[in-house]
This record gives structure tokens, sequence and C-alpha cells, in this order.
């Protein structure tokens, strides 16, 4: 799967997320989950990790977790689940029989995989207000629109430049038509969407695994995962969704 491919499966799956958010909340929850799994089938494999399967099975378990504990909790209480995650990935090691081969290396990529699924849930918490919709809508959209800047045949530095740019056009742009977002806080989630995207591009073109289907999948969702809480985040700032508790 080239570059352009996954450029292609961010794009989609960021408008999946737009549109999700739009319709129904229970369509962003199964969206997310879907997502998440997908993820985590791919993300041991494109780090080449030593412990593939076992690596899938935590870093899934935490993306279940983490929707079903922001449908019937609170958000607040993702920082136990991620916690847990961490004691998942260290049992995972110490049942290894294999000698335990890269032990750090494989830690840390499960460690981080798990945090990338953890943050997916804050699509969830923003939450069903149409102000909350809104701004799902407006993160989402920046992030296709980089994500499709990044599937131009141009020099790397021009799709950075590029990319910036349109995320930012694309997010003040929405921002102005919708009055619960605003101008400026479309603007900077534009712009930290574009940035993003671009680095991600980049550097997940130098791994030789993200050629194939799965590892390759799971580089095109990042962003889309790990911008969960940061967009959460903005969505208190502008007094969308629901109390952190």
């Amino acid at each position: 799967m080239g570059a352009s491919t996954r450029a292609a499966v961010t794009a989609l799956a960021a408008a999946a997320v737009a549109v999700a958010g739009y319709l129904s909340h229970v369509a962003l929850e199964a969206l997310v989950l879907a997502l998440g799994l997908t993820f985590a089938a791919g993300w041991p494999r494109l780090l080449g990790l030593p412990t593939a399967r076992g690596g899938t099975i935590v870093i899934g378990m935490t993306a279940v977790a983490s929707v079903l504990l922001v449908r019937f909790g609170v958000l607040a209480d993702l920082a136990l689940v991620a916690g847990l995650a961490v004691v998942a990935a260290i049992v995972h090691q110490m049942v290894r029989r294999d000698g335990r081969p890269r032990l750090v290396e494989s830690l840390s990529g499960i460690v981080t995989g798990a945090v990338v699924t953890v943050s997916a849930a804050g699509w969830l918490g923003i939450g069903v207000e149409r102000e909350a919709a809104e701004l799902i809508v407006t993160a989402a959209a920046t992030i296709a629109g980089a994500a499709a800047v990044t599937a131009l045949r141009v020099p790397v530095p021009v799709i950075g430049g590029l990319a910036a740019l349109v995320g930012g056009g694309l997010g003040a742009a929405i921002g102005w038509l919708l009055v619960s977002v605003g101008l400026v806080p479309g603007l900077l989630v534009g712009l930290a969407a574009g940035i993003l995207t671009a680095a991600l591009h980049i550097l997940f073109g130098q791994f030789p695994a993200s050629h194939r289907i799965r590892p390759a999948l799971a580089a095109a969702l990042l962003l889309v995962l790990v911008s969960g809480v940061p967009v959460y985040l903005v969505s208190r700032l502008l007094g969308a969704g629901v109390p952190v508790g």
C-alpha cells in the first residue's frame, strides 16, 4: 500500500468520523471501536514488534474498554484504562516464552498503541449536542483535507506547507460558517491537523512494513484516532461536550 493510498485511507476515515459524529452518537461509537480494532491489528506489525499477536490483543482490549467506559462512565476515568493497559502490556511481556528479545521496544510499542486507542475515545466525550457535532465535523474535515494533500506527488517540503495551508484554511472556513466553533478555533485545529498529517505521512513512509495492508491501515488511522483527546480538550474550551466528571 503506497503513500497515496494511506493518505486516501486517512481522509476516508476522517470523513467517516465527521459523518458519524453528525448522524448519531451510537454510529460514532461503533466507528471509533472499529477503527481502534483495525489499528490494533496492524500497529505491532508496523513497528515490527517480536510479539505482534499479543500486542494486538492488549491494544484491542484497550480500545474496547475505552469505548465502553465513555459510554457507561466518565471520560476522566480513561486515565485508569491507560494505567491498566500498561499493566496488561507488562504482564504480556512476563508470560513470553521466547527469551524476551527486544523487551523495551516491545513494551513501549504496545503501550504507545494502547495510548492511541485511549485517545480515540475522546471523540466520544465531546458530546451529543449540535455544537459538539459541529466541532467533530470541523476537526475531521481538516484532517481529511490535509490527508488528501499528502497524496499529491510533490516534494516533501512542499507537502508540509500545503497540508498546513489547506488544513488551516479549511478549518478557518468551516469555523467561520459554524458559529459554535468560530474562525480562530477552526484555524488552529486545521493548522494542527495539517502539520501532524504531513509529519506522520513522512515518518511512516520510512517504515518497510507500511506497504503491507494491516500495518499500512494502522499508519493511516493513527492521526484520526490520536486526535480524539486533543479535539475533546478544544470542546471543553469552547464550552461544548459533556462534563469531565
